[in-house]
C-alpha cells in the first residue's frame, strides 16, 4: 500500500457545535486523520446554502473535552459559512489576515446530521450545503445524515466515514461532485446495506396549521411513490443511500432549445 501523509479532514454540520453526532464522527476519524471542526454556534437546520455577507462573523476556538486531538471552532454563521471560511481562509491564513495556515484539507464531511436529507430535502439542507460548498472549492464533500436516531446507524455512518478516509475513497469523487449519504431507520437486523441512488424529486405533503396567530409548517414525503431507484424510496426500504450531486446545474437540453429560440428570433437578441 502506498504511504500517504496523514489525511486532513474538515468536519462541519448544521446542528451546531454541540452536536453529539458530529463529535462522534470527529472522534472516530482522529486515529486516521488530522481532524478540524468548523460548526455553527447554534443550530442552522434548513438554511440551505445561505451565507453571510454585509455583516461580520465571529470565530471562537472550542475545547473538545472528549478528545484533545480535535481542533474545533464555532462560527456565528451558516454551514456554508463554516466551510467557506475553513477552506477559503483558515487553511491558508489560520485565524490571522496575513499569517500561515495549517494547509489544505483533503476531504470535508458535513454531519452526522440528525434527520434525513434525501430527495428534495437536500435542496433545503444546511448539512448538504456544507458538502456542496466544499465541492465549490475543489475539495471532496460528503454529507452524512440519519433518518432515525437508532444508535447502530450512527455506528454505521462512522464506519462508512472511516472507510472513506482509510482507503482514500474521497480521491475518487470527481471535481465538481459531492456525495449525499443518508442512513435509514433500521436495526442491525433490518439494515439492508448500501445503494447508489438517484435523487428523488417528489415534493413534501406540505400543510400549515394556524395557532396563536402563527402559521406552522408540517408535512412528510410520499416515500413509496418515488422511483424505485431513488434515494427516498430505497432509504424508506432500509438501505443507506449514496447519491452523487453535481455543482453544474445547467440543463443541456434546455440550453440547446434556448439557442434555437435565439437563432430563430423568438427571443430578443442584441
Amino acid at each position: 500500500m502506498q504511504d500517504y501523509p496523514k489525511t486532513r479532514v474538515l468536519i462541519a454540520n448544521d446542528d451546531g457545535i454541540q452536536s453529539g453526532y458530529m463529535l462522534a464522527l470527529a472522534c472516530a476519524l482522529v486515529p486516521y486523520a488530522d481532524v478540524c471542526v468548523f460548526a455553527p454556534e447554534v443550530e442552522q437546520s434548513g438554511v440551505g446554502h445561505a451565507f453571510t455577507v454585509r455583516r461580520g462573523l465571529s470565530v471562537k476556538k472550542v475545547e473538545i473535552a472528549e478528545n484533545s486531538a480535535i481542533e474545533a471552532y464555532s462560527m456565528s454563521g451558516t454551514p456554508a459559512d463554516c466551510v467557506k471560511f475553513a477552506l477559503g481562509h483558515f487553511a491558508t491564513h489560520g485565524l490571522t489576515t496575513e499569517g500561515a495556515g495549517p494547509g489544505a484539507f483533503d476531504v470535508c464531511f458535513s454531519g452526522v446530521n440528525l434527520g434525513e436529507n434525501s430527495g428534495v430535502s437536500s435542496l433545503y439542507s444546511g448539512t448538504v450545503a456544507g458538502a456542496r460548498e466544499a465541492a465549490l472549492w475543489g475539495v471532496p464533500g460528503i454529507a452524512l445524515s440519519l433518518r432515525g436516531t437508532t444508535a447502530n446507524m450512527l455506528e454505521t455512518a462512522k464506519e462508512f466515514a472511516v472507510n472513506v478516509v482509510k482507503n482514500r475513497l474521497f480521491e475518487r469523487i470527481p471535481v465538481g461532485v459531492f456525495w449525499n449519504v443518508n442512513f435509514p431507520k433500521a436495526t442491525a437486523e433490518t439494515f439492508k446495506g448500501f445503494k447508489a441512488t438517484k435523487m428523488a424529486l417528489g415534493m413534501f405533503t406540505d400543510h400549515y396549521s394556524h395557532e396563536n396567530g402563527l402559521w406552522q409548517l408540517d408535512g412528510d414525503k410520499l416515500w413509496d411513490e418515488q422511483p424505485k431507484d431513488s434515494d427516498d424510496y430505497l432509504l424508506n426500504q432500509g438501505y443507506a443511500t449514496i447519491t452523487p450531486h453535481r455543482i453544474d446545474q445547467t440543463d443541456e437540453e434546455s440550453l440547446n432549445e434556448i439557442n434555437n429560440m435565439l437563432a430563430g428570433g423568438d427571443l430578443m437578441s442584441f
